[in-house]
This record gives structure tokens, sequence and C-alpha cells, in this order.
């Protein structure tokens, strides 16, 4: 009851003393005309004073009355005045329109890559919300005050896990182009591709077609990205980030000519997008519409402002019409739908997902603020929805509400929906409600499509999934007297009128108001019969370029030999995916034949079975209708068992023959005891090409031109549009009735003869007697016909030249004068006949050479005299096709008979190659012969439906097109009004500058330095650095350079808050004092990065804790010479096991390093065992002096007269014949000469030992008496091999697998990958690392072998190449060389940075002279006999004559003919350094300038110097420039500095600073650059 005591006026009095209380706005100032929320009243508020009201007036009120009445005035005086309940208004009338098919759908969504995964989320009940993910918004890390909101603020969502990838070359789009392009036009020409595959439209068929596309779009997170960097703003990004070209992009990638249109209503976007895309079907805009929504939270903006709006959920979670409801949670997704007329839909064939009956949209108007919503106006758009349906609201079942979870929004929907929707409804039948938002969060401009893929989904599967995150109703919405229930857990589908009916909802927060009302279908749609049989099946795939379709075929065989589907479901599915330009066909009877075909596909072979093509020809094929001759006795009788159609053409056309000569052609086919003669056989010939032709037209292959041989010129002006097939029946009948009734008439001995002979024409012509050519078939293929014994005659002299001749089985002599006397009666039977314009060229084989072209009328009387009389200029005809481009030509007829002088003609011109095509043949099933015609012409470019062939039936889930993605995106780094170094300039008192910066503007300290200097005094030189402290990762950075007579002091500081933090200081002068570089900095050419300082890592050393010097020395040494540490002899001298001098070098290095002991000799080690090396370390570890006198120096002696000579040492080449090697040398206390050398017998004991030591190794039984018998090390190898997993697949040695980032480092000169052991370990655990091992080969030809093998464990990641030495010259080849795919579309990788472990040229390479060539030679002959005391003089004539690639030759030949073990050295040494010798006379030839196009980031690190091995093979290398010559080619170049010399690079304690460095670029450029929250 009312308050009767309470005037308007008091509670105009109490509403003023209660908003000035609730936001402290004076009574006084408060005016009741003026909207509450102006004074600051909140929703919250809005709702808590309806409840308030209640209590002052003791009456039910909506808890939104307050924001539906929005001033004082307003809402006193409805609460006091309120009129009486009227009568419900009635629904506006709408004109009920044409029902819409959803035939197709994809989509993205937080937590689910696409809509079966999504589904399986809604029906599992789980959430696809978390916390921002690791890389996202990372390009704002140099905004201080954005990176502190982002820190701040609550920025969890639901989020797409990866929205950078794209398949650019798929849409023919340039990588710069894609990163310049919003990912939102991006992923759904994506999810166009994917919705039209799941549809069964292939996308090729819709191009030129009025197909609309309708996208709803309302953020611009992307473009805001890239302009707030102006130096990123590319050209291409004008359209790139328009929301006008969002759908656009589609239209113009696809080629739709429908309506394009982006739609922008913020929340409400894809369902007014879904609204229009309906009217313009409706009223025929647009037969096909692609319809749906994108939202991408590229940008931090809105979720920061949203967060502290206090709009975001603190729960992080959308608790939609719950009583916990706390606000929202933003989300990514995107999702289309493919849409018909119903009645189309039907027509085609479609699989129907739902049917979408009606729709509304309308406005807020103006409501109680921009950005309120209007309780009248969701009712009104309700009420129009429906009425537009032609759907009573009480039968709907469920409503997939906009549901945002707030406070105030939830009861205002749900009290629209209790008004329309509730009213007349029982307890037993509420309107369900439940939001797709709960699992996903809010996406926005998305969140429409969403809900409608969601209720597609759910009528498909019967269930209704769950409304998650309801804790209680919301105290607000009276869910009782609204009818209303939130489905709480999922239940199945109630169907209250019998069918599933559900309506979506969206609103925009600018006021558009979208309503969507759809159900489940229950229709059938038409149905079309098998044409063949579908025992055996054409599996069509296709690509845009061979590799795709290569890729399509292995997967669609992966799928066929795993699921094990029916064959032709498989061939519907396919046929109706997008025919792209690289095709192939298998035909197959079985799954193992399916499977087998389709991996000879993607293999790239062609077999039996098989067609393929990699490109349409554009001229297509030429149908050739052969003539009388054709016939068998049983033509078309199994066609007609097979083809309803091709039956049912041929009923009607015998129809006509049965009126016109009363007779039957299919009497005759099912009558056996018949057959057919001149007359019947012409006519059932013409009869069966013209329901061919009809037959091939329903499967979509229709002629480029057309030809006739003979009587086939009448099918052929059908088929060319000359005639029509009653008027072309007509004509075979009288015609044919003429012929056989004037042959009839013929005594014998005026009988006629016809023959072929090898007689040109001008042979004919000189022919004495009556005998006439007829048909000129082909070069040396003519028939002459006239009296019998004339053409008997000539056949037989013609058979006695040896040219020749064969007698036709005829009685008369066509085409010539025998045929004159029907002329007559044939011209009055077929007067009056309606010649037609052609539609199609005609090659004529009446009229000798003419080409009639489209538009043409000839089909005259006149000319099918001329048909009958004159001869047949066959040859002419194919000559004229032939020369017309066309290169197919195929004869339709029951049975080839002109494909011979078809091929004649073929080779006549020089056409060789042209494709002789038949569609039935006589004793071949007409399914074989005619998939065998239909694959031919798909793979060449013609339309062909093979679903038409296969009829209508289930369809499978075969595979999508796999997008070969890789990331794009821009290079805009937006910062606070800093970029740049040294930054902003500010001059300062006595002379001094500072600048400020922010820290992740520079790759280092040292650079802000450089800078500075450069920036105050051009030209300055930097003297000398120190550094006190690292650069953080970003914040701020100020740099104050004081100005001296000298020069200039450079101090660079961290600021942190109030404080600030000496980073480092440097000293520049512009004066040449002759300093040489110091350590740590370097010359650096322009364009290029600074050097950083030497930096501290974590030390790698000898813990005698954790291990023994003899465990830690056996893993050195083991990873320096590519044993297994088990396979290591601890007796045997190393250089026995195959050490070299790098090796050497490395062994020592690490040991001084690890052991932290004074240096070593590498000539001890060279000599020593791996136990002398044990005893020499435990010695200098306990502190005395290294004693490597008793050490045997002398070589090993050699074998006994009675041993069997070794032959010739090779080198262990993997890892099974170093075990075999090693375990060897250990038993038998001696290594052998190599490992295919003869083997000393041994005892039975020994043989055991290794026997055992193999089998326990290898993980194969390995028997003594197979060590007995092998004669060298390899025969055990190849025992224990295929036991033994190698580590080596290929040229591929799996250093370490993993999932992150991928790492190739390439061999350094004639070395292998095991160097990179230390820098695997460096690098985080989820980083790949692969070694590519040594082949033969120029660098071209070795990076070129290379290639598939990185495509292949890639597998679509970013990846890092590099290399040391001559590893980082193989790194940056293959760089160029998938650059140079990339540039030619072929199938490539992303490439994120190269990394060069000091691979440098020297300052000035050594000249390409004779002189210098053979001071070289004299260098590696003296090395060889200092180092290895092994004598090998040049042959310097040779090297003056040949050259010094022949030498490299005869060195090869000269190592394959030596025993190592002659010369006291292991199998591997020679060959070492020759592939050593090889490999750096590779590096030192380059010209760094052929790398030039090569844009990849470059992360160079450079030792000190050069070793002094290698500066005495190449002096040159003394003196190598900073940049190491990179700084002439690479831009983008970052150089570290390390410590110690060349072979020091690869191990501890440098390798610790490449690592380091190369994880952070890692993070940088590949993760995204949040290290920290890795």
């Amino acid at each position: 009851m009312k308050d009767l005591f309470m005037t308007i006026e008091q509670l105009r009095a109490w509403l003023r003393d209660w908003v000035a209380q609730a936001t402290g706005v004076s009574p006084e100032e408060i005016l009741d005309s003026k909207p509450l929320e102006n004074y600051g009243l909140s929703s919250r508020d809005a709702v808590v004073l309806s409840g308030e009201l209640e209590n002052l007036l003791g009456t039910r009120l909506d808890a939104t009355v307050a924001y539906e009445y929005p001033t004082i005035e307003l809402l006193a005086n409805r609460l006091l005045n309120a009129p009486a309940p009227q009568p419900e208004a009635p629904s506006p009338h709408i004109a009920h329109g044409a029902d819409v098919a959803v035939i197709g759908l994809s989509g993205r969504f937080p937590g689910a890559k696409n809509a079966q995964e999504f589904w399986s989320m809604l029906a599992e009940s789980r959430p696809g919300t978390g916390p921002l993910p690791v890389g996202r918004w990372s390009e704002y890390s140099a905004d201080p005050v954005m990176s502190e909101k982002i820190a701040q603020q609550n920025t969890d969502g639901g989020y797409i896990e990866d929205i950078a990838s794209f398949d650019a070359e798929f849409f023919g789009l340039s990588p710069l182009e894609a990163a310049n392009m919003d990912p939102q036009q991006r992923i759904l020409l994506e999810l166009v591709w994917e919705s039209l595959e799941n549809a069964g439209v292939p996308a090729n068929e819709l191009r030129g077609t009025q197909t609309g596309v309708y996208m709803g779009s309302t953020n611009n997170d992307y473009g805001m990205l890239i302009a707030a960097d102006s130096a990123e703003m590319h050209p291409y990004a004008l359209t790139g980030i328009s929301s006008a070209v969002v759908a656009n992009r589609v239209s113009y990638a696809l080629d739709f000519r429908g309506p394009s249109i982006n739609v922008d209503t913020a929340c409400s976007s894809s369902l007014v997008a879904v609204n229009q895309a309906m009217k313009d079907l409706r009223t025929g805009s647009a037969d096909v519409a692609l319809a749906g929504g994108v939202n991408i939270l590229a940008a931090p903006h809105a979720s920061t402002a949203f967060s502290e709006l206090g709009v975001t959920s603190p729960t992080s979670a959308i608790h939609a019409f719950s009583d916990d409801a706390d606000g929202i949670v933003r989300a990514d997704a995107a999702g289309v739908l493919v849409l018909k007329r119903l009645e189309d839909a039907e027509a085609d064939g479609d699989d129907i997902l739902a049917v979408i009956k009606g729709s509304a949209v309308n406005s807020d108007g103006h409501s109680n603020g921009l950005t309120a919503p209007n309780p009248e106006a969701q009712e009104d758009v309700l009420r129009r929805a429906y009425a537009d349906a032609g759907v009573n609201p009480q039968d709907v079942d469920y409503i997939e509400a906009h549901g945002t979870g707030t406070i105030l929004g939830d009861p205002i929907e749900a009290s629209a929906l209790g008004r329309v929707l509730g009213a007349g409804r029982g307890v037993d039948t509420p309107i369900l409600l439940g939001s797709a938002k709960t699992n996903i969060g809010h996406s926005e401009s998305a969140a429409g499509v969403v809900g409608l893929i969601k209720v597609i989904q759910a009528m498909r599967n019967d269930v209704i999934p769950a409304n998650i995150n309801y804790s209680a109703p919301n105290r607000y919405i009276d869910f009782e007297a609204e009818h209303l229930e939130v489905v709480e857990d999922p239940r199945e589908w109630p169907e209250y009128s019998g069918h599933k009916v559900a309506g979506v909802s969206g609103f925009g927060f600018g006021g558009t108001n979208a309503h969507v009302v759809l159900t489940d279908y229950r229709g059938t749609p038409a149905e079309r019969e098998p044409q063949l049989s579908t025992e055996t099946v054409a599996l069509a795939v296709s690509g845009l370029l061979p590799s795709r379709r290569a890729r399509a075929a292995a997967l669609l065989a992966d799928f066929i030999e795993a699921e094990k589907p029916a064959l032709v479901d498989v061939a519907r599915t396919v046929a109706r995916r997008n025919h792209s330009r690289s095709r192939a066909v298998v035909m197959a009877s079985s799954t193992e034949e399916a499977v087998k075909r389709l991996r000879q596909v993607a293999e790239g072979k062609v077999s039996v079975g098989i067609a393929a093509a990699d490109s349409p020809q554009v001229p297509g094929p030429v149908f050739v209708y052969s003539g009388f001759g054709s016939q068998h006795r049983k033509m078309a009788k199994d066609m007609i068992a097979l083809s309803p159609q091709f039956k049912a053409r041929l009923e009607e056309l015998d129809a006509i023959v049965d009126f016109e000569s009363g007779w039957s052609i299919l009497d005759i086919v099912n009558d056996d005891a018949q057959t057919y003669d001149t007359e019947t056989a012409q006519v059932a010939i013409t009869a069966i090409q013209i329901a061919l032709t009809d037959l091939l037209a329903s499967f979509g292959v229709r002629p480029a031109g057309v030809m006739g041989m003979s009587m086939g010129e009448i099918a052929a002006a059908y088929a060319a549009g000359g005639i029509s097939a009653d008027d072309a029946m007509v004509i075979a009948c009288h015609r044919a009735r003429l012929m056989g009734e004037g042959e009839a008439s013929l005594s014998d001995a005026e009988q006629g003869a016809m023959a072929v002979v090898e007689l040109s024409a001008e042979d004919i012509a000189a022919l004495d007697g009556n005998i006439e050519p007829a048909v000129y078939t082909g070069p040396g293929m003519t028939t002459v016909g006239g009296p019998r014994q004339e053409v008997l005659d000539l056949v037989e002299k013609l058979d006695g030249e040896g040219k020749f001749a064969r007698a036709l089985n005829v009685r008369a002599a066509g085409h010539t004068s025998a045929v004159d006397p029907i002329l007559g009666e044939l011209h009055a039977a077929i007067a009056g006949m309606e010649a037609k314009p052609l539609h199609t060229p005609l090659f004529s084989s009446v009229d000798k050479g003419e080409v009639y072209r489209p538009g043409t009328t000839v089909h005259d009387e006149d000319y099918w005299l001329r048909m009958t009389r004159h001869s047949v200029y066959l040859q002419d005809a194919t000559e004229a096709a032939f020369n017309a481009g066309h290169a197919q030509l195929v004869e339709i007829s029951p049975n080839p008979v002109a494909l011979m002088g078809l091929m004649s003609t073929a080779f006549a011109v020089g056409k060789a190659d042209a494709q002789l095509l038949y569609a039935l043949k006589r004793k071949v099933d007409p399914t074989e012969s005619l998939l065998d015609l239909l694959s031919k012409l798909y793979v060449t470019g013609m339309p062909v439906d093979f679903g038409a062939v296969f009829g209508s039936g289930a369809r499978v889930e075969a595979p999508y097109t796999q997008f070969n993605r890789q990331r794009f995106w821009t290079n805009a780094r937006p910062s606070a009004g800093v970029s740049g170094l040294p930054g902003a300039r500010v001059n300062l008192p006595e002379s001094k500058v500072a600048f400020s910066t922010n820290a992740d503007q520079a790759p280092s300290a040292l650079a802000i330095v450089e800078a500075a200097a450069e920036a105050v005094k051009p030209g300055a030189r930097i003297i000398a650095t120190e550094e006190h402290a690292d650069l953080p990762p970003r914040g701020e950075i100020t740099t104050v350079v004081s100005q001296s007579i000298g020069g200039m002091s450079v101090a660079v500081y961290a600021v942190r808050g109030a404080q600030t933090e000496l980073l480092t200081e440097g000293f520049a002068s512009a004066l040449d004092l002759g300093a040489a570089p110091i350590p740590g900095v370097a010359d650096v050419p322009e364009g290029s990065s600074e050097p950083a300082a030497t930096e501290e890592v974590d030390a790698v050393r000898w813990d005698p804790t954790e291990e023994t010097v003899e465990e830690r020395l056996a893993l050195i040494v083991s990873e320096s010479m590519g044993y297994d540490v088990s396979d290591l002899p601890r007796e045997l001298p190393l250089i026995d096991l195959g050490l070299d001098s790098l090796m050497g070098m490395r062994i020592k290095n690490r040991v001084e390093n690890d052991f932290q002991i004074p240096p070593l000799q590498v000539q001890a080690l060279r000599d020593a065992s791996l136990a002398d090396v044990i005893a020499m370390v435990e010695e200098a570890v306990a502190g005395g002096s290294v004693d490597t006198s008793e050490i045997a120096t002398e070589d090993t002696p050699a074998p006994e007269e009675d041993e069997p000579s070794q032959g010739v040492g090779i080198a262990p080449r993997d890892a099974s014949e170093r075990m075999v090697f090693g375990t060897w040398a250990t038993f038998t206390g001696k290594a052998a000469a190599g490992v295919t050398s003869a083997l000393p017998e041994v005892s039975d004991e020994v043989a055991t030992q290794i026997a055992e030591r193999l089998t326990e190794r290898a993980g194969i039984e390995v028997t003594a008496q197979q060590v007995h018998k092998a004669e060298s090390l390899e025969t055990l190898a190849d025992l224990v091999r295929e036991g033994l997993e190698t580590e080596v697949e290929g040229n591929i040695r799996v250093l370490r697998e993993a999932e992150g980032p991928a790492v190739f480092m390439f061999h350094p000169a004639g070395g292998t990958t095991v160097v990179y052991q230390p820098l695997t370990r460096r690098l985080p655990e989820d980083v790949a690392v692969y070694g590519v091992e040594r082949i033969e080969g120029s660098l071209e030809e070795r990076a070129e072998a290379y290639i598939e093998d990185i495509l292949h464990y890639a597998r679509g990641r970013k990846v890092v190449l590099g290399g040391w030495s001559f590893g980082g010259a193989l790194a940056y080849e293959v760089a160029y060389q998938l650059h140079q795919r990339t540039q030619r579309g072929q199938a490539s990788v992303d490439m994120a940075f190269i990394t060069l472990l000091d691979t440098t040229q020297p300052s000035h390479p050594a000249p390409d002279t004779p002189e210098e060539t053979r001071a070289r030679w004299e260098r590696y002959a003296a090395f060889a006999k200092k180092t290895y005391g092994l004598d090998f003089e040049p042959p310097y004539e040779m090297l003056e004559t040949m050259g010094e690639d022949a030498l490299m030759t005869m060195l090869a030949e000269f190592l394959a003919t030596t025993n190592a073990s002659e010369h006291g050295l292991a199998a591997g040494v020679l060959e070492h350094q020759r592939a050593s010798f090889v490999d750096n006379q590779i590096l030192a030839k380059i010209d760094f300038h052929r790398w030039a196009d090569v844009t990849v980031p470059v992360l160079l690190f450079r030792s000190e110097r050069m070793h002094d091995g290698a500066i005495e093979l190449e002096p040159r290398y003394a003196e190598i420039d900073p940049d190491g010559g990179w700084g002439a080619i690479v831009k983008d170049l970052e150089i570290v500095q390390l410590q110690g010399d060349h072979l020091a690079v690869p191990d501890e304690p440098a390798i610790g600073i490449v690592g380091k460095h190369m994880d952070e670029w890692i993070e940088e450029k590949i993760r995204g650059g949040q290290a920290d929250n890795r």
C-alpha cells in the first residue's frame, strides 16, 4: 500500500535529502529536473534507492525503477501517480520475412582454438579466463605510466593464446603488409575460410558472386599501437588498421561482390551484423552471407581504464544473474556464420545447423545516459524480433542473454525478458537463461556471434550448458514472477513447442539493442542420387602451392587410416572444399588404396590412379564428337544402370526417336537379341553423345570448344548451342534413315566401299577412276570411298607397296558422290529447323579450317547438307584447336575411334604433350573411365563437382586447411614521449648536458655513453669506461655529460623514485689520441648496435662435493671429442681416439676454467690418456705442480709381423661407431686403426667382454662369436646401430628436444655440433637446440641440403640460426636461402635472429693470386709437419696448372689411401684437418655482400683475438675489424665482446655470456619481452 499521507512535494524533498546524503552534494544544489547521474549517483546507488523506497512506501518496486525514471521529478510522479495497468499494446506489425539457414560456423575463443573445443568447454562447465598472457602488451614496457597501470590494475580476462600468428602467404599478403594489419583482420580471414570449409561451400566457387560480408568490430587497439610510434607507421597501416576494412579485407581477398559492411555498435555489433545479413538475403542483395564479429585486446588502455573505474570484476569472473555479480571481464573472441536463404540451402543439399527465424535492432534513444540501458527499448526489440520471426514468445525455451554480470544490467535485462516472454507461462515452462560470458568473459563486438555459436552447438547436441559462476539468484530479480530460471547445470533441451526455440540478445553501450531468434532445423534438404558407382571414389585434394597440396594429401591419408570412414563419405566431403590451383585426385576403391595413393601425392609422386597438376590450363578442353564406328552392342547399357540422370535424358531423347522413326533405342539396349544397323547405330550414338554431354555438364564439366567428326557434328552442334536437343535428334533420325534406306537399296554390283589409307590429299587426287576422299582424319590417315571393287583394288595395291591400307565394313561410300541421291529428301526433312547462335566455339570439320565463334549462327539446312556430302576435315579442325591453345581433347562417344587420328595430328604439329582423353570405352567400367576423365580435367582447372557424381549422403570431419602460420607483429614501441638514444636533451649550466630516456631503448649502458658523446660532440671517441651496475630492463635513465678541454665525462644513472644509481662512467674525446680500443669497446659501423661490455654470469666450476675429478674430466673430454662418457677408454692416448688440435685446445681451456688450475700444455694432452689427464688435474687441484715427464711421447708401436695389416684408417663417423671404437680400445688396450680397418684376432675372454659391453650399451644382444667374425669395427657398428637410438638423424643432432623456441647451431670448420653442448646447458630448458652436422659441398649446396631438415624440426616455431666460426657462415647462407624461399612463395620459417660466435673475416682478406695460394699450402704443410709429424709435400706444379680445387681432390684421395696409424695418428686427425681447411677456405672467400638482402637481426660475439693456430695458417687473421666485417651488410647488429681467444668461445666461461645474451634476445624477439613472467 502507498503512504496516503505523503504528497508529491514531500516525496521530492525526501529524495533530495537521500541523494544529498548518498553523494555529498548540498540539497539546495539538487534540481528535481536534472538526471540523478549528474550528481554522481551510481547504478548500485540506484538499486539501493529502489529498496529504500519500497520500505518507505510499503509497495513492491522493480529494482531498476530509479534507473528507468532518472530525475526526481519523474521518479516521484511515477511512484505516487502510477497509471492503472493497461492492456499490453499489440506488437508492431512487421512483415514476416524468409527464414535464413546457418550452414557453417567457425570461431576462436579464450581457451578454445575452434568451435568444437568451445563446445567441450561449455559442456564441461569450464572457464576460459585467466591472467594476462606472457608477452601481451609488452610493447608498452617503455611507457612507465602504462607499465605501472598494467602491473597495478586487474588485467585478468579471456585471452586467445596466439593473436600474432597468421598465414600471410595463403591470402597473398606480403610479410610487411601482414605485420601492418590489425590481427582482427587476419583472424577473420582465417575464420571465414574455416567457416566455408565447415559449410561445405568451396570458397573458389563464390568468387565474383553476390556473397556479402558483415562483420562486427569495435576496438582499434592495434591501430593505437602502430600510431603511437611514427617510425613504424608504414603506409600499409592505412588499410591495415582501418575498421572499415575489417569486412572489406575478406571481400577483397576472396573476390566476393556482395555487400561488405563493418558494423560498430559496440557490444551488439555482431548481432547487428547478422540482422543486416538477414535483410540482404531476404531482399536478394546477397545470396550467401558471412556474418560475425571479432574482438582482440591488442592494447591495454580500455582494460586498465575499466579496472580503474571499478567496472572489472574483482573476482575476475562474470557472475551473470547471480547475487554475487560484481562486474565484467574483458575477452578476445571471434566467430563467423555462413548464412543462406533456407530454400536455397535446402535446394543445394547443405547441412543446415540451425534456422534464424527473425531479428530486430533498435536504440535506447534518450535514456538515463548515453551508456545507460533503456528497459522499454529492450522490451521493444524483443517484441519486434519475435514478430519478425513469426514465433510466439511463449514458445521460447532458452535465452542466451547479454548477461554481463552487473548489479543493474542483469535486472533490467531480466525484467524485459519477463514482460515479453514470461507472460502466460506455467511453472513448468520457465524461460531458461544463460550467458557464454560466464565461461570466456565479455568479448564485446564478438559477444553476439559467440552466443549464437553456443546456442547452435547446444541445439545440435540437445544440451543447454550451465551458466557457470552462479552462486544464488540476483536479489533484484524476481525470477518466479518473471518466469525465469538460470541454467545452473547442463540440461536436456526442453522443446516446449516441440521444436528447439532460442533467442540471443546483445546491447551496445551506446544504446543499440539487437535480438536474434533461431530454431533447430527439422526439414529435409534436396537429395541428389549418385550418378556413378560409389564403390570407387575420387578424392580431390588441392593447395595454393604443391607443398600445401602435399600436406593436405598427407593429412587426409592420416585421417582415413586412423578413422576408417566410408570412402564415399570422404569423397563427398572433400568435393565441397575449396579447389585451389595446385590439384590432385586419387581414385580408390579401398581404404588401403586411398591411403597409399594419397601418401604418394604427399611425396610428389604420380602413379596409377592419381592425377595431378600444379596450375590450371586456361583454354580448357575441346569435346570431340566422333562418328559412325564407335557403336558396340552393349553401348549405354551399363550407363543406364549406373546413372539415373543419364537414363532419364536418354528416355527423353528416345521419345523423339520413337515419334520421328517409329523405333526405340532403349528397346535395342534392353534386348540382347537385337543389334545395331547403319540407321539405328547413328541415331543411338547421337543420343548417347547428347545424354553424356548433359551428364558431364551436371558435374560442372563444359567444353571450351567442340568439334564433330562426320555425323558427330550433330551432337557437337547441340553442345555448342547451335541447335536444340530435339532438332539434333530429328536431324540424326532423318539423315540416318535416308542413308540406311539408300544403302539397303543397292544391289551387290552397286555397293560402295570405304578404306583408311596412308595417302595424302594430293595422292588421292592423282588416282585414276572414281575413288574420292571422304575423311581427312590425320596425317597419313585418310578415308576414301568409291565403287567397291576399285576401293578393294587400291587397298591391295597399297598393301603390296608396304603402305597402310584397311577396308572398312560398310556397304556404301559416305561423304562422296554416292550420297547425292538423298540430299534433296534430307533438305526437305530438316527444313524449318531453328539454328541458334553458338555459345561455345566450334572447330568445324565441315567447312575446312573454319572456327566459328560464340554468337555466330551457322547450323542452317545447308550446313547439314555439306556435312553429309562433303569430305570431313577433322585434321584441319584438330590443328585449329591446337592453334587456339587447347591441349586437352576429349572424345565423346560410346567407344573412342578418333583418338588415333587426333594423336597423329598432335605429333605432326608439335603437340606431343597434348592430353587425348575419352569418356566411355568398350569393356571399361564407366565409373572408372568417367572418374579418370573428371580427375584429369579437374587437376587442370575444370570446376568439376564431384559432389554431383556421388550424390547426397553423409559427410565426415575430414581435416580442414592447415595454415602455415608465422608471427607477424608491428615493431611499434609506444613510450611516454621518450624515444631513441641518448634521449630527450636538456642543456644545463657550466657546459653540462643531460639526456633522459627509458632503459628498454638501449641495448647497454655503454651504448648510452657512446650516443651521448656523439650527440654532444659528433665524432667523439670513447677512451675509457667503467661499469658499476647492470642496466635495468626498464625505467628512466638519466645521462649527464660534463665537458672539459680534453674531452667530456659521461655518467649514466638509473632513476628510481627520488634516488639515482650510477650505472656507467666514461670519458670521450674528439682528439686522435692514438689509443687502441679497450676491451669491451669496439668501432661499430653506422646502423649497428654498440657492443656490450663483458657481463658477470654464474660461473661453471667443478664442485668436489658433487662429482669427482674423473667424472668431470670424462664429461669434458667426451663432449669435446664426441664420445659417450661410458665409451671412453681411460688408458689409451687421446690422440689414438681422434684428438686433434682443436679438440686439444677446447679440453685445455675447459679444464683450466672448470678446475681453476694453472695452464696446461696442449702437447701434454695430445700424448696423454684420460687416466694421465686425471692424474695431472688431481695433482694440480691438490696444489702440486703438474709433472708430464712420465707421459709416453713415443709413437704407438708398429704391429707385430704376424698381425694382419690394418689397412687404411677411417675415423668413427657416428655414435654407433664411436661406441664400438671406444669399447674395442677399452678391452684390447689398443685403438683400432680405423672403423673399416681389418681387426686383429682377440681372445675369447676379450671377445666376450666386448660383446657383453655392446649388449649392455646398445640394448640388443651381441655375441662373442659375432665379435670374432667381425672383419672390422664397421661390421660391429652395423650390428648395434639398430638398437642404439642415434642422436643424429639425417643432418640434425638433437642436442635437446623441447617445445619452446628452436635454436639451430651449425657445425664449426671440420668439426661436429657436440661443441654446442655447453651452450645448450646455458639456454633455458624449454629451448630446443639442434646441431646441424657437416656434409660435403659448397656453402650454397650444403645450405640447400639443410633446408628441409630445418623446416621439419622447426615445426612452425620462430627459430634462431647460429654457429661458431664457419658455422656462422652456414647459418647466414641458410638464412639467405630461407629469405629467397619466402620471396618465391615457398615454404619457409620465421627467423627471429642470427647469432654468430666469432664468425669473422680478416680486415684485409688474402688476394686470390697464385703466389698467395702457394704460400698458403706451404704454411699448411709446415703445420702438418710440426703438429703431427706428417710429411706432406704439396705438388706445386698441379697447384699452378690445375688450381686449388684439383689439389683438394688429390688430398682427399691421399687420405683415402693412407694409413694414419703409420704416422702415429688416429684415423680422424687427417680427415679433420682436411675438412677444416676446406671449410675455412670457403669462409675466407665469402663475399658478405651476397647476403645484403637478409634483414634478420644479428647478435655477434667477438673474441679478443684469433687463436695462434689459425694465425699460423693465415697470418691475416691477426687483424680483424671490431665488427668482423659484418657492419657493411647488417643494419640491426649488436656486438658482445668476450674474453679469451677464438677457441675459448664455445666453452666456459665465455659461453656463459653467450647463453645470457641469447636468452635475452629470445625473450625479446620470440617470447615478447616479459622475461620476468616466463
